[in-house]
């Protein structure tokens, strides 16, 4: 409940902003379909689901996805921007005896980012490339009585718009997704000895998405 308030009120603060006379023309809503690979991250090692034999390592699957960018233009070439995007997948485990994986739980993974992107070329021209980048948390609501999880998660990627009249465009994304996965610590050898450091595992994911924009 305070995750999706949390995303209903950034939603709420997008919309103010586009509906005020000074914010006329800077307000984008572009609804996207996608794609979001694999990965995985180690854990330590335990029982397998159903009793299985102990596992050490959990994989996301690739999946659809779906969602939506909220763009509120502050220049030219600067927007500000907020991204959900939704997965309807399921992770697995790898069997430490066989060095295989089974299945484990399925998993409705909401990601919730935060940040900007910058366009090259000026507003005249129809198509245009651009960088983006971002921080946020993803929350992971599973099934088979395995506990939700919220995480630290951030983007990196861009893309290109390409813009069919003043109030209609189209929107090809890919990003680099990682969200954070667990914590282990590592030997670590150098010129000056050896000695262990906290490692953090991240779901090093990538997104590939494309929508429709709608600009008010």
């Amino acid at each position: 409940m305070k995750i999706r308030t949390m995303w209903l009120g950034a939603v709420a603060l997008f919309l103010l902003a586009g509906i005020s006379t000074k914010a006329q023309g800077r307000f984008e809503v572009t609804p996207f379909v996608g794609y979001e690979t694999s990965a995985s991250y180690p854990i330590s090692a335990t029982t397998g689901p159903s009793g299985t034999n102990p596992i050490d390592r959990l994989r996301v699957n690739d999946s659809l996805a779906f969602g939506t960018f909220l763009d509120y233009s502050l220049t030219e070439n600067f927007q500000l921007e907020f991204m959900w995007n939704r997965n309807n997948t399921s992770y697995s485990a790898q069997d430490i005896l066989t060095n295989t994986y089974i299945s484990a739980y399925h998993s409705i993974i909401d990601q919730y980012q935060f940040g900007g992107l910058y366009m090259f070329r000026n507003s005249a021209v129809k198509l245009r490339p651009y960088v983006a980048a971002s921080l946020g948390f993803t929350h992971d609501t599973n099934g088979n009585s395995t506990p939700n999880r919220t995480d630290f998660s951030f983007s990196l990627g861009g893309g290109v718009k390409y813009y069919l009249s003043r109030h209609v465009g189209l929107r090809g994304d890919i990003r680099y997704l990682p969200t954070y996965g667990s914590s282990s610590n590592e030997l670590y050898c150098g010129p000056f000895g050896c000695y262990y450091a906290n490692v953090s595992h991240y779901l090093n994911r990538a997104s590939l998405t494309g929508g429709i924009v709608l600009k008010f």
